[in-house]
């Protein structure tokens, strides 16, 4: 599914004293199959954007589209449910989110929602835990007695149990360790490869780098630049202006170059990197 917006506006507080713009004409398109990053600073409005993307905010003006469904001030999809099955959003900390007594009914919930029955529903549990990493024997274990990158896997299993076309993540690796936050990613990874559309809210620029296809730089509730992530890095000045890291990789090659080198800076591999500088000093 694509997601379109067009000149989406989002007022905090509307027409009261704390009125607050939190978007501001946001045009942009992301599209389908794509694994695009939402970045920008705190407070430019990345976390209010991906919001729209399953209603659970409405725009003040303009409008998003996902596929069929138009969600405007004015319209507001009269089947939000089912919207919401083909957007998957997980917020930060999403195993505050587990609530059933055991694994595999926390998981069955959301499918059993939309009508399926238990012995599918079960079924789904099953096929669902196994897609983040964890086995059969979790199943009936209580959510809470497992470690706190447990606990995101099966909060992240409980959403793909809905099958949504559409996977949202805000700081998904939030709070979690060097070890943890690499299986993690390499599980997004995983599930875009399967044909989900992914869209990542994150000030890790190295995982801009590593995992996603687009970028779109968000600075005081407006997209300022979208585009591919290379041709993003590229412009390491203005994203340093905006307060935006770079990928550690981009830094070295930066400085590299500052010194005589002449490196790609898309090179997003350590090895290949290590290659091309045997390669200059050969040459």
């Amino acid at each position: 599914m694509s997601i379109t917006c067009q000149s989406l506006d989002h007022i905090y507080g509307y027409n009261t004293p704390f009125e607050y713009y939190a978007l501001k004409n946001v045009n942009l398109k992301i599209e389908k199959g794509s694994f695009t990053a939402i970045i920008g600073q705190t407070g430019s409005g990345k976390s209010t954007l991906i919001q729209h993307i399953n209603a659970l905010l409405l725009p003040t003006s303009g409008e998003i589209k996902i596929d069929d469904y138009i969600i405007s001030q004015n319209n507001k999809p009269q089947n939000l449910k089912s919207l919401r099955k083909k957007s998957g959003l997980v917020f930060q900390f999403p195993e505050y989110q587990l609530f059933e007594e055991t694994i595999e009914r926390d998981i069955m919930f959301g499918p059993m929602n939309f009508g399926i029955d238990e012995k599918r529903a079960k079924e789904i549990a099953k096929k669902s835990l196994e897609m983040v990493g964890l086995d059969q024997t979790y199943l009936e274990k209580s959510p809470f007695d497992l470690s706190g990158g447990q606990k995101r896997r099966v909060a992240i299993a409980g959403i793909l149990a809905m099958d949504p076309d559409i996977l949202v993540l805000d700081e998904p690796t939030a709070g979690l360790d060097p070890s943890g936050i690499k299986e993690m990613m390499d599980l997004f990874k995983k599930i875009h490869e399967m044909g989900k559309t992914v869209v990542l809210v994150t000030h890790d620029m190295n995982h801009v780098l590593e995992y996603c296809d687009n970028v779109v730089v968000m600075n005081d509730g407006q997209v300022e630049k979208a585009g591919k992530v290379k041709d993003i890095f590229l412009d390491s000045d203005y994203l340093l202006n905006l307060g935006i890291d770079l990928p550690l990789i981009t830094n070295l090659i930066i400085q590299l170059n500052l010194k005589g080198y002449h490196i790609d800076t898309s090179i997003n591999d350590i090895d290949a990197l290590v290659e091309v500088i045997g390669g200059e000093l050969h040459g």
